[in-house]
């Protein structure tokens, strides 16, 4: 096995590792997302329900099941919250596709023949490169025990790669995919803040009418709790915005399409065989990577 391969396989490591963790991270944000909604709707509809009669066993009364479900579900989501969200898991995930996105990258240059892996001397240049593995894979020691099994074998270069052949494999390929994780991005951005916006303007308009008729009014047959409704709606579109706000799907959004954009101007600005590669590789260290971020390219 060379060392570029052995690049690679370590790299695919990586990336695996970096998704998992991401996965985690992602799927305990939508779980608090979801869990905050249930406990704020359960909550609000035991304070409509009829209490039961004196004398009554609570276990027998459906008002106190709802609200023993409204509670478990704020319990769980601030569980979640403390255990799966917090800033050490964040950085587990940064950390090890930090890691993945700088073998990929030493990987490339060493394909590509680049800077520092000039020359006709390969079996130096491959010492290096072995050097530059072991400096940036050092940075995540304590990470060994999460590193997950590689699902296949990537897409860092096993072989040597031409200008042209870099150009349409890493840096066009990362153009399209930072445009489409954008346009995502901003579409699930846009249609959260929607909803958020009708839930601000829902609430407002009803205390509005609580106002005029009263806190409390007969609807359908049930006396209806204005205030309490508005408070469920002010809960609930709180949670969509700190949803979006935790995802930050608009620092994504700008960070993605400026680091395209950068791509794009180096691909044509810097054409010449002798600058193109040192240019591209100074737009992909550029961080794109933050906290709170989604998987970067593979």
């Amino acid at each position: 096995m060379t060392v570029l391969e052995t690049v690679a396989d370590r790299q695919a490591k990586w990336s695996a590792t970096a998704d998992a963790l991401k996965a985690t991270i992602d799927q305990a944000r939508r779980s608090v997302f979801v869990l905050s909604i249930l406990g704020a709707l359960a909550a609000a509809l035991a304070s409509q329900m009829v209490p039961g009669a004196d004398g009554q066993s609570p276990g027998s009364n459906p008002r106190t099941w709802v609200a023993i479900v409204g509670v478990i579900c704020l319990a769980a989501s601030t569980f979640f919250s403390a255990r799966l969200l917090g800033g050490e898991h964040v950085a587990a995930w940064v950390r090890a596709r930090a890691i993945s996105e700088g073998l990929k990258r030493e990987a490339y240059k060493f394909a590509a023949e680049a800077t520092p892996y000039d020359g006709t001397d390969r079996v130096k240049a491959g010492e290096l490169l072995d050097d530059e593995r072991a400096k940036v894979e050092d940075d995540g020691s304590d990470l060994l025990s999460l590193q997950a099994t590689a699902a296949g074998a990537g897409s860092t270069p096993r072989a040597p790669v031409s200008h042209d052949d870099y150009i349409a494999r890493r840096i066009n390929g990362q153009i399209a995919w930072f445009v489409k994780k954008a346009a995502n991005y901003r579409g699930a951005a846009t249609l959260l803040r929607r909803v958020e916006f009708g839930l601000a303007l829902a609430a407002t308009l009803i205390t509005a009418i609580a106002s005029v008729i009263g806190k409390t009014a007969p609807l359908w047959g049930v006396q209806f709790d204005f205030a309490a409704f508005t408070a469920v709606l002010t809960t609930v579109a709180g949670a969509v915005l700190a949803h979006v706000e935790a995802s930050r799907f608009d620092f994504l959004v700008t960070t993605y399409l400026a680091t395209a954009r950068g791509l794009r101007t180096g691909v044509i600005v810097h054409r010449s065989r002798g600058r193109i590669l040192s240019t591209i590789v100074k737009a992909f260290l550029r961080p794109k990577i933050p906290h709170g971020s989604q998987n970067g390219p593979r």
